[in-house]
């Protein structure tokens, strides 16, 4: 008992017990919670400094200015405040694009067959194209989405929200060849062929002749929506036939009200911008061109089949540049892309726009041309609201930015504010200026005259084509897998 027997182990055997956590001293934690303060401080200058700085403001004397825009305050009251921890327009950026994700949407499709047989979908958000949705005369919202994309981007499906919670019918126009669309024309889309937003207004305006009308573009659908104005609102794109039955004319664009949001206005200079290699906007150019070459493989028969376009080559371009360089603005019927770029940039079109219009742009915007600040402060029927933040297409709010965005509540408070306080007068007075001189707006903005007769014919002949290719549509519902008219999408 009194012998004690040692076991000593080799080292190689020595259990590893696990080292001790050394504490933190005062001075440690004293540098943590500097640190984190230092963070908190970080957030709050960016978001004082954000929120500290006014919507710029860039409007026309006149009617727009002293009795619309006291009913915006979110414009002219209120600074725009980004999320505080996503102030960077590449956050706002990304995060905007993510957005769709937390809204799941419902849409019942309306096909519209255009007279050279392109076929779009107007996208009725939750079937709000039921009658008994709403009053007859409940106003109507029209979304136009940017490159590519269609119903089920975030921004088309939160706009589309926010409105039909307000008691609004809302849908959203998906372009020739887009989200699920066959490609049954010779082109397919592209902010030029504006007679296609004439189309939807047409066939909206059919159906619910005593609605109010509202129609917003995002990005490329801002260009789509500028564009179409100034010519509507200077008679080169008629209204259907006074003699037809089925549908009621009206004039001009046929819109209460419109807004244009993160438009690019000028595409020469968002080429130039997004060209250059080794930067973030270069990352956006080879974003977009992958969209592009997407929809070249889905649609490439249809293309094919339109003859005088190498797809192959344009498929092996990685920038945007290079694909349109290949020859697709030839199919739109463009000698170049600096042409394509001149005919449906903006600056020309701000000027000559009669219908009440928003254009809501952030200056850290990474697509963006140039402002029109100097063209909408010449013409009283236009505004130009600029945040110093807010990405593309993004403008988001709050510490939980993917609900409703700054954008969202902005542009249905401004539509609202025109449907309420612009008079019907300087509306009235406004469209006899634009009729007076629409012969002389015509070769200014570089477009043939839209013949009455001529355009009552084409749609005559694309109602008598409706039923069927509609029918067509359908029988190839199962093959191609997009819904024909009524389905859900």
């Amino acid at each position: 008992r009194e012998n004690k027997f040692v076991l000593t182990l080799p080292k190689c055997m020595k259990p590893k017990l696990p080292p001790q956590r050394k504490k933190l001293s005062a001075a440690g934690k004293g540098g943590v919670a500097a640190g984190a303060a230092g963070v908190a401080a970080l957030l709050w200058h960016i978001n004082v400094e954000a929120a500290s700085k006014p919507v710029s403001i860039c409007v026309g004397e006149g009617d727009l200015k002293e009795k619309v825009l006291p009913h915006v305050p979110l414009l002219v009251q209120q600074p725009y405040r980004p999320s505080p921890w996503a102030t960077n327009t590449h956050a706002q950026t990304i995060l905007g694009f993510l957005r769709g994700l937390s809204l799941d949407a419902k849409y019942r499709r309306q096909l519209i067959i255009a007279h050279d047989g392109g076929t779009l979908g107007l996208d009725w958000f939750h079937g709000s194209d039921a009658w008994d949705h709403a009053a007859p005369d409940a106003p109507i919202l029209l979304v136009l989405h940017g490159i590519n994309g269609g119903s089920h981007e975030g921004y088309c499906k939160w706009s589309c929200s926010s409105a039909y919670h307000r008691g609004w019918r809302s849908c959203a126009l998906n372009y020739r060849g887009c989200n699920g669309l066959p490609l049954t024309s010779p082109r397919g889309y592209a902010p030029s062929l504006t007679h296609d937003i004439h189309y939807a207004i047409t066939s909206i305006k059919a159906r619910f002749p005593k609605a109010p009308l509202f129609a917003v573009g995002y990005s490329l659908g801002a260009l789509f929506l500028t564009k179409y104005l100034a010519e509507a609102d200077h008679g080169l794109h008629a209204s259907m036939a006074a003699n037809s039955s089925a549908f009621e004319p009206f004039e001009g664009s046929g819109l209460v009200a419109a807004a244009c949001v993160s438009s690019p206005i000028c595409l020469s200079n968002n080429s130039s911008h997004l060209s250059k290699p080794w930067t973030t906007g270069y990352l956006y150019n080879l974003a977009v061109a992958l969209k592009v070459r997407e929809f070249m493989q889905e649609h490439r028969a249809s293309i094919l089949a339109g003859g005088n376009f190498d797809v192959d080559k344009a498929m092996a371009c990685w920038t945007v540049g290079d694909i349109e360089d290949a020859g697709l603005p030839y199919t739109l019927g463009f000698n170049n892309r600096f042409e394509y770029y001149e005919q449906c940039s903006s600056l020309q079109y701000i000027p000559h726009i009669r219908t009440p219009t928003l254009f809501l742009n952030a200056r850290d915007d990474p697509f963006l041309g140039v402002l029109p600040d100097e063209e909408c402060a010449r013409n009283p029927n236009t505004v130009l609201a600029a945040t110093s933040h807010g990405g593309h297409v993004a403008f988001l709010q709050g510490w939980k930015p993917f609900g409703p965005a700054w954008m969202d509540h902005v542009v249905l408070q401004f539509m609202n504010a025109c449907a309420t306080h612009y008079p019907a007068s300087a509306r009235a007075e406004t469209m006899a200026a634009a009729r007076a001189g629409a012969q002389e707006q015509r070769q200014e903005l570089h477009q043939l005259p839209a013949d009455a007769a001529f355009t009552a014919q084409l749609h005559q002949q694309a109602r008598q084509q409706e039923q069927q290719q509609e029918q067509l549509l359908h029988q190839q519902q199962g093959e191609n897998g997009y819904p024909g008219e009524g389905g859900e999408w």
